[in-house]
């Protein structure tokens, strides 16, 4: 599928560019990244550059956080037991951990409870509480759950516990009946910074409790930094000094747990940004609540032994490999449904089976939402009626209000405008596949597709060591502040060759007699439809590629295209016709697959490259004739050849599809159209 590429609507003027520079020591190509993403002025750019200049809101800001303080308070004089009740990810986790530590070291008698994913499901429930009472404690505090559960709340309350909420979810019309309910996104919350993880809303009510937000991140930054970028909100604001002191803790004296999951990864790794955290830390600690429990990750975050440190490290990392395992079977299955039962119609994909792992559904609906650009929910179904569900959105949907346009036949739900999680009876799943696609169907125009939103354009004699290197300023980068996205346009391709069997591609762009190392990681693909001396635009993040003690500037590639295309790149020849029908026929039926993989199968089988774009356009041409019937859903598309076909002549060139599609790219091009095909 053809991405759509999106440059900022302005561009900085030359003497804001100058100022910046000289102000800041940095190159013109990180100037204008700071100026397009609204840091134009001096002032502005240095407190975003000067991450340790930002002042932290006071908690006392917080709705309710004055009660949930006094209550707290309580309980630690009179030796009360506390039970702080997490959620099974990351940002429950090291709100759990964080809790439990800073009031431990306050004196509070306190132990920790996560629901099983499995047996228990998402929130607080009543036969939680019922095991919580037995075993003696008085005042329960959640994390990163609870905004939701006003039925348990009162059902704690018939038990003698008292209950404080901190979370940071999206409210319902009614707030639970609690001791406090601290969310800065209340409606009546004056809390200037409504995007807190659930561990930054835990680590306010530290800071209450101690006075001090500067002593509690110098002692459990990590956890709040790592909780933050975990649960992908946005890094702004006080989010992204958390994030920023955080990662320092974790590179200089981290938590005993962490440091041990990070001498699990092997190979040197340390915490320098975001990424790693997001892509080789927080997985593991994941895994737990996924496949096990999530207390295992828990006690990691609370052990004083570094050999139990290191031996819980090394479960998680056995845990997480079985993960990848169960997230690759069930995508696999999900795809097959999609082609199977002809979903290419579908603006949002409701796909339900039995035995699919609850840890699991959300990653993988998260990658089903990637590959189609749809929403997507999986339901694990499960005996008794009642599933269990995880759905992830696309841009211009907001999961949470379709949601609650449903809540009549949910059994239980929340989450956020892109994920969310539910529970449904079996019965009701057809009802809510139609209602999800109605909601779709009203907020969604056109068909959707992928973006790649470029920050600006780049020259190669600007990608020098030391302007890649002072990007880093820009750090830490997540949601709210991407990693910047360069394009390079008119490079000639030299070598092209895939890596890793075929999985990545390398590739070398030239111009003007210099050269840059271009990395495709998943997009084995791209060697079948570009070849050596195409003239291409590509689009990637920056970074240093250190290999046997050189280091070079290599792109990390989002997308790649034909530079200026021309109506013969995407308008199929007599010989691209041919070539794409010779393919197909020789393929089971029907054929299911996408089309950068249809594209580098018949490079492969013919030898002719024929592109997505030239491809998709053959196959609508086809489709107009009735030489097969064609279903698409994002990139991917199903492909059933019709029968009787042998034989019979079509003329394509006559055909409305084929008009239209040359009149159309003629009129895009400004150039008359040369190609021809019958």
């Amino acid at each position: 599928m053809a991405k759509e590429w999106i440059f900022p609507e302005e561009t900085a003027d030359e003497s804001v560019i100058g100022e910046l520079c000289r102000a800041f020591g940095i190159p013109a190509l990180v100037a204008r990244v700071l100026a397009v993403r609204g840091y134009s002025d001096v002032r502005a750019a240095d407190g975003f550059i000067h991450k340790e200049r930002i002042a932290l809101h006071s908690p006392l800001f917080l709705a309710d956080m004055d009660k949930a303080v006094a209550r707290v308070r309580r309980a630690l004089e009179s030796g009360e037991k506390i039970t702080v009740y997490g959620d099974y990810d990351v940002d429950g986790i090291t709100s759990t951990a964080l809790m439990v530590r800073a009031l431990g070291a306050m004196g509070a008698d306190i132990d920790a409870y996560i629901p099983d994913r499995r047996g228990e499901g998402y929130g607080v429930n009543c036969s939680a509480l019922d095991k919580i009472a037995a075993r003696g404690a008085g005042l329960v505090i959640t994390v990163d759950t609870g905004i939701t559960a006003a039925a348990e709340a009162e059902y704690a309350a018939e038990l003698g516990l008292d209950m404080i909420i901190t979370d940071h979810h999206e409210c319902k019309d009614a707030l639970p009946k609690a001791e406090a309910v601290v969310n800065p996104k209340r409606p009546d919350c004056p809390y200037p910074f409504k995007e807190l993880a659930g561990v930054g809303v835990a680590f306010k009510l530290v800071c209450a409790l101690t006075g001090g937000d500067e002593a509690v991140l110098n002692e459990y930054g990590d956890l709040v930094a790592l909780g933050t970028i975990a649960d992908v909100v946005s890094l702004t604001d006080e989010n992204r000094a958390i994030a920023d002191r955080g990662l320092k803790k974790m590179n200089e004296n981290p938590n005993l747990g962490l440091k041990a999951v990070l001498a699990s990864l092997g190979g040197g790794k340390k915490w320098d940004s975001s990424s790693v955290v997001s892509f080789s830390v927080a997985p593991r600690l994941n895994a737990a609540g996924r496949m096990s429990s999530a207390m295992t990750a828990v006690e990691l975050l609370l052990t004083d032994s570094p050999a139990r440190a290191a031996e819980l490290a090394a479960a998680l990392d056995g845990e997480n490999r079985r993960r990848q395992a169960e997230e690759s079977r069930v995508f696999e299955q999900a795809v097959e449904m999609i082609y199977q039962n002809d979903l290419f119609g579908k603006k949002a994909l409701v796909l339900a089976k039995r035995g699919w792992q609850h840890g699991i559904i959300g990653v993988v609906a998260s990658r089903i939402c990637d590959r189609f650009s749809r929403s997507c929910v999986l339901i694990s179904v499960e005996d008794g009626g009642l599933c269990k569900s995880s759905g992830r959105s696309v841009e211009g949907m907001n999961l949470f209000d379709a949601l609650s346009s449903c809540g009549d036949i949910l059994e239980k739900f929340g989450g956020h405008a892109y994920a969310a999680g539910f529970s449904i009876k079996e019965e009701n799943i057809p009802e809510l596949d139609r209602r999800l696609n109605e909601f779709a169907e009203k907020v969604l125009t056109g068909e959707p597709t992928a973006k790649v939103r470029i920050d600006t354009e780049a020259e190669l004699s600007e990608l020098t060591l030391d302007s890649v290197q002072k990007i880093e300023a820009l750090r830490p980068f997540g949601a709210g502040n991407r990693t910047p996205v360069f394009a390079l346009k008119g490079l000639t391709l030299g070598d092209v060759r895939t890596l890793s069997g075929g999985k990545h591609c390398r590739l070398i762009g030239e111009k003007d007699g210099r050269q840059i190392e271009m990395i495709a990681f998943g997009m084995g693909g791209l060697a079948g439809e570009f070849g050596q001396g195409d003239l291409v635009d590509a689009a990637g993040e920056l970074n240093i590629n250190s290999y046997n003690g050189t280091d070079r500037v290599q792109l990390v590639l989002a997308d790649l295209r034909p530079s200026e295309p021309r109506v013969e790149d995407v308008l199929p020849s007599r010989e691209d016709f041919a070539e794409v029908y010779r393919a197909l026929r020789a393929m089971p039926r029907p054929v299911f697959t996408d089309t950068a993989r249809l594209s580098a199968e018949i490079s492969r089988r013919g030898g002719r490259r024929v592109g997505p774009d030239k491809l998709l356009n053959a196959l609508s041409v086809f489709a107009d004739v009735g030489i097969l019937r064609l279903g698409r859903l994002g990139s991917s598309v199903k492909i059933e050849l019709a029968s009787g076909m042998e034989g019979r002549k079509v003329n394509l060139a006559e055909s409305r599809e084929y008009i239209r599609l040359k009149n159309e790219l003629t009129e895009l091009y400004g150039k008359e159209g040369t190609a021809y095909a019958h």
